[in-house]
């Protein structure tokens, strides 16, 4: 699919503040123009992804993240775009979005190869007798392999757990059954000074109440966003029938970046923003408080310790340092009572002298309790609590 691969180079991880020359900005609107006119054209899923009949979803896959890549660039480069194309661009990404969650399902695809014979028999070149032949003889195991994970026919998918292990123990931790899945899905957001932006990432796994993915832009606990991806039907609240999924997200966890990209957990909120959101779409949201069963893996004490908080960016330099006091404890984390944190920070660094305690920490939730102090709740990433 070379014709619909871009030719700026570095396009989806050029830096924020990154300019493109005037060639380049040339060059990346003669491939546009090129790929919203062959989408468009396109009478096929095939023709839409520039693919053949027997590609396997590994090639499926890559042809979809190149053109994604095109329509949606990142940062400067995306922001040159007239408003003329948008709609134009938004056609499209519904149509390859459409083609894409077709033919990366093993199942959905030889239903539609099935009404595609029928209706096209003859107008598409089919594949040889070789072809067909090795195709059948291939182990079963293996063709198996070249496809994704379907979670609507395979209720057996592994279950996944936050964090970095997991145990029979922990089984029914989570509200929902969340399931290893690998989807691309489309985050639009807002920031206050900057205005609306887009990336595209890709889940590492998902459930009915949520997903979590990997990304590139810094996002704050608390923040709204807009989420569209190809979700299968059986873990959607609505738009059973459309070909993606169309979700505002708020975003509830947020690691340390590793290499350039961060995991964030996002919990769905509906086809609905929540109220407030249309006026300050960059604001901080809260959700309520769950009632249920106590999920955490550790039990936490109800114990008050005066703890010193360093705040870190991404490029790990201090920006911030301040006491605070923890309102409850656990062996991997705490809560902590904060005054002044900054408004941008990545990482935190936790310290309690007269417990010789020091541990890197991720945020796991942050909001504002009534005394108007915000509360931190924290994952200890390098250490870990000892009560004696």
């Amino acid at each position: 699919m070379t014709a619909m691969i871009g030719t700026i180079p570095d396009a989806q991880s050029a830096p924020a503040g990154a300019d493109f020359t005037t060639e380049q900005i040339s060059a990346y609107y003669l491939e546009l123009e090129r790929l919203l006119e062959h989408i468009e054209v396109a009478v096929t899923h095939y023709q839409a992804l520039s693919v053949e009949r027997t590609a396997t979803y590994e090639e499926i896959r890559l042809t979809y993240y190149q053109a994604i890549g095109l329509l949606y660039p990142a940062y400067k480069l995306g922001a040159t775009v007239p408003s003329q194309m948008v709609a134009r661009i938004e056609r499209a990404f519904t149509k390859i979005s459409r083609a894409f969650s077709v033919l990366a399902n093993y199942h959905n695809r030889l239903s539609y190869d099935g009404a595609l014979g029928k209706a096209h028999a003859g107008n598409e070149r089919q594949p040889s007798a070789a072809a067909k032949t090795n195709s059948q003889s291939r182990p079963a195991a293996a063709a198996r392999s070249e496809q994704p994970i379907n979670i609507a026919d395979r209720p057996a998918v592994q279950k996944v757990h936050s964090g970095f292990s997991s145990s029979a123990s922990n089984d029914n931790r989570r509200r929902c059954e969340r399931f290893h899945l690998s989807i691309p899905a489309r985050l639009t957001g807002f920031d206050k000074k900057s205005g609306k932006w887009n990336e595209m990432a890709e889940t590492i796994d998902v459930s009915r109440t949520g997903v979590n993915l990997r990304m590139r832009r810094q996002v704050r606990h608390g923040t709204v966003l807009y989420l569209t991806l190809p979700l299968p039907s059986k873990l959607r609240s609505h738009g059973y029938a459309e070909p993606a999924y169309n979700v505002y997200a708020l975003v509830r966890r947020v690691d340390p970046p590793r290499n350039g990209s961060r995991l964030v957990g996002l919990e769905f909120l509906g086809e609905h923003p929540p109220m407030g959101y249309l006026d300050k779409p960059w604001a901080s949201f809260q959700t309520r408080r769950w009632g249920g069963s106590n999920r955490r893996r550790k039990d936490r004490r109800e114990q008050a310790e005066i703890v010193v908080i360093e705040y870190f960016n991404e490029s790990m330099q201090l920006v911030a340092k301040e006491m605070g006091r923890t309102e409850n404890i656990s062996r991997g984390g705490m809560r902590a009572c904060v005054r002044t944190p900054p408004p941008e920070f990545d990482t935190i660094r936790v310290s309690c002298h007269s417990r010789g305690f020091e541990s890197f920490a991720a945020v796991c939730n942050r909001y504002v309790g009534k005394d108007g102090f915000d509360r931190l709740c924290l994952r200890f990433l390098n250490g870990e609590w000892s009560f004696s």
